[in-house]
């Protein structure tokens, strides 16, 4: 075997190695059931509310406050707005999950306050069930989207924020990562 056909297989040999790396990193992270670590990197996190959508509307600080926080397997949201439009308020927990190409939430507990001010608004405490949120990329976004398409997470990656959008896509919150 002559230098340079020892060389061409040593190369050859090499790149086959990294293929085969590369493809069992990629096999084990779809068999441990979780997206790759740069997707849980993006949804994972602490997230401040920076704008609420309500009846026409854009309220921003100080007439509304709120936080978004995902890590370890929970989730919390606590939300509030008192002002011309109302009072809003809401606190809750739960649980996530991964799959390969999904994110499930729900809320274990969630104690909320909707009314046209603070003395007319009840309390009302309710446990949320899991949704399933498929995950997708698009371009420099991540979108999250339930099957009904009733809810849309849209996190623009490059400016570290997401849009939470309702049903046509209209804007409901948007958030800013605080960490």
């Amino acid at each position: 075997m002559t230098q340079g056909t020892r060389r061409g297989c040593q190369k050859l040999v090499t790149s086959l190695s990294v293929i085969a790396i590369i493809g069992t990193a990629t096999n084990i992270a779809a068999q441990s059931g979780q997206p790759s670590s740069d997707v849980r990197g993006v949804i994972e996190g602490t997230w401040e509310l920076v704008e609420w959508h309500v009846a026409g509307r854009v309220l921003r600080p100080p007439e509304m406050e709120g936080r978004w926080m995902v890590h370890d397997g929970m989730v919390m949201a606590t939300r509030h707005r008192n002002g011309q439009d109302g009072h809003e308020s809401t606190a809750g927990y739960g649980r996530y999950r991964w799959g390969p190409t999904t994110w499930t939430y729900g809320y274990e507990r969630s104690e909320d306050r909707r009314g046209p001010s603070v003395d007319e608004a009840p309390l009302r405490v309710t446990a949320i069930p899991d949704r399933v949120f498929e995950i997708t990329r698009n371009g420099d976004h991540l979108i999250l989207e339930d099957a009904a398409q009733t809810l849309r997470w849209d996190y623009d990656i490059t400016n570290n924020t997401f849009l939470l959008m309702g049903r046509d896509r209209q804007i409901i919150r948007k958030y800013r990562r605080v960490e």
